[in-house]
């Protein structure tokens, strides 16, 4: 559980902002075998402006964003959102 993250100026360029994004750093063995990826949200404008967003292939971009979900949603509490990490296959998380 956290609260959700907003946008932030980055420098990269004149007005750059990035989305609001939470990054999971994954370790398997070894730090080598270390993954990160980021877990966007639905719906923000910023995504089709944000060069690391935009880096990844287009096929492979939907798997970045969450999914709002009412189901585990707490009332008068909080959001809910979903977001699958998934390590190998057709399906792969797109990681850094």
């Amino acid at each position: 559980m956290t609260i959700k993250p907003g946008a932030y100026p980055w420098g990269n360029h004149p007005n750059a902002w990035r989305p609001n994004h939470i990054h999971f750093s994954l370790f398997g063995d070894y730090f080598g075998s270390r993954l990160v990826t980021q877990m966007y949200f639905p719906g923000d404008p910023l995504l089709e402006l944000d060069s690391i967003y935009q880096g990844i292939l287009e096929h492979a971009r939907h798997r970045l964003v969450s999914r709002f979900s009412i189901d585990t949603t707490q009332e008068n509490y909080g959001l809910g959102y979903e977001f699958d990490i998934v390590l190998r296959g057709p399906d792969q998380t797109p990681t850094e």
